[in-house]
């Protein structure tokens, strides 16, 4: 069902319109129907439980109603298109995809070096090789990942006494 489906539906006071509106207005309005969506989705959650699973994580599972599982999709579709799919976004993302490949090939070409004793150390001893270089990046920060980036591949950033 499209967001426009949505329209002759009503969920809690909510409506199509009522939520474009509030999409579209002033920075405040804006922050008003976030909440109140976020208030929408969270207060209709329903708990199921799966007895075939003895574990908590796996014997409980949330679902929202079919209608409110419909206007979520439809809200994601829409940031898809008018937010992800942009170009800009599109060009961080394809940069932040080199920068952990260039990381990634670079550090576990000598983890032991490049790596800070502290954490190489700390990971999983077991663990292959590569795969304690892919914890140690999965672990950074994007502003660590970024100065260690331009570090090993900026001429002139940083030196020997910097801290990361």
């Amino acid at each position: 069902m499209a967001f426009n489906e949505l329209a002759s539906k009503s969920l809690n006071g909510f409506n199509a319109d009522l939520v474009a509106n509030g999409l579209l207005a002033d920075s405040f309005q804006r922050k008003q129907m976030i909440s109140g969506l976020v208030n929408l989705f969270v207060s209709s959650v329903k708990f199921s439980e799966n007895v075939s699973y003895a574990h908590p994580l796996l014997r409980f599972n949330a679902t929202l109603p079919d209608l409110h599982t419909k206007l979520l999709k439809s809200l994601k579709g829409l940031a898809y298109e008018l937010i992800i799919k942009k170009a800009e976004v599109q060009q961080l993302e394809r940069r932040g995809q080199m920068v952990v490949k260039w990381l990634f090939e670079t550090l576990q070409s000598d983890p032991e070096s490049l790596i800070p004793q502290s954490s190489w150390q700390d990971g999983c001893i077991e663990s292959s090789k590569e795969r304690r270089v892919c914890d140690y990046i999965a672990g950074m920060t994007d502003s660590y990942a970024e100065r260690l980036y331009k570090r090993l591949f900026s001429p002139g950033f940083g030196s020997s006494g910097d801290e990361l």
